[in-house]
């Protein structure tokens, strides 16, 4: 019998792994002419990436793989370079067979800023939303990029087909669910569906969402009216467009200890609804929110669970009870 492959993190701490990523790098830089000029600093390893940096005469270099539930973000990171290549971080290559990327630094992010200043959101969220308007209409090239798809109109029986494993785990795993809870998620089921025809009727088309999106994940810009660049696109679906916005209240909640109704997050979501307004009248698009941002919950399951398939037994124990949450809560009101 073979052994079992080895979990990501297991892998990305040997040697072998590390002499082949560093081999790769070499022959990024000789293509490139670019002059390593130090170590390969030691890897940055979390269940779900590795990261690296390269010393070089351009300046810092990063190297990222994902766990194989993101394998396919070198891709689409590509894909989104010619489609939007202001709006991202281009890669200076990518080896798509490995889901390896190397890519420039740009600097400090956003989240060294002051996070209590509702502008600098602001300017996140809108920034985005052009990014997102740009992506609209390249969806079947981000598809075949690896972008998964989560389109609302599936939403009612992805949920009811992902009962079935939950229920079927024993009820030692972490992400098992009993008979009890299993049915009051399905209960949800018929408001799932609502949601996802509301959002429908709205006429927004569905595009890139970043599913993870905040001040850490977009640089700093060379001047005030530089466009934001993105990255860090593990996460993302092929979803409707509104619910990247469902990391963003959380976050603004949790910084500012506050709840939606403080004026600077109605502020920065006015901002962003204000991008889309060639669609729909503004107080339209405000009774889009609470069902986007409820289907945006069920965006942050989906990508939990693609990456806790292929998660040792520690990171399985920390993180599955948190992934499952987001199921088990999927309508409760986020507004």
């Amino acid at each position: 019998m073979t052994s079992p492959a080895p979990h990501p993190s297991e892998l990305w701490k040997s040697a072998a792994w590390r002499s082949r990523v560093e081999s790769w790098v070499s022959q990024v830089l000789a293509t490139f002419n670019i002059e390593q000029r130090g170590p390969v600093s030691e890897p940055r390893i979390r269940f779900w990436s590795v990261q690296l940096t390269v010393p070089t005469d351009h300046g810092k270099l990063w190297f990222k793989e994902n766990n194989p539930g993101q394998f396919q973000e070198a891709s689409i990171i590509a894909a989104l370079a010619e489609i939007a290549p202001d709006h991202v971080v281009t890669p200076l290559a990518i080896e798509p067979t490995k889901g390896w990327m190397i890519a420039p630094d740009h600097g400090a992010t956003l989240a060294t800023l002051n996070s209590t200043d509702y502008a600098l959101w602001s300017r996140v969220l809108t920034d985005f939303a052009d990014l997102q308007q740009q992506a609209a209409a390249y969806g079947e090239k981000l598809k075949e990029a690896g972008l998964a798809s989560l389109d609302p109109g599936i939403a009612g029986n992805f949920v009811s087909n992902q009962l079935l494993l939950h229920t079927g785990l024993p009820e030692e795993h972490p992400l098992h669910l009993d008979a009890g809870q299993a049915d009051r998620i399905y209960a949800s089921v018929p408001a799932i569906e609502e949601a996802a025809a509301q959002l429908s009727a709205l006429g927004v088309p569905l595009s890139l969402e970043h599913n993870d999106l905040h001040p850490n994940n977009a640089f700093i810009p060379g001047s005030s009216t530089d466009p934001l660049r993105f990255f860090d696109f593990g996460d993302s679906y092929w979803a409707h467009p509104f619910s990247s916005l469902y990391v963003p209240l959380g976050a603004m909640m949790e910084s500012w200890e506050t709840g939606p109704d403080d004026a600077r997050i109605r502020r920065v979501l006015t901002a962003y609804l204000e991008q889309w307004s060639g669609y729909a009248p503004l107080p339209q698009l405000r009774e889009a929110l609470e069902p986007a941002l409820q289907l945006g919950r069920l965006n942050r399951y989906a990508s939990w669970l693609r990456l806790l398939i292929h998660a040792d037994d520690d990171a399985m124990l920390e993180y599955g009870p948190h992934a499952l949450s987001y199921l088990q809560t999927v309508t409760d009101p986020v507004l």
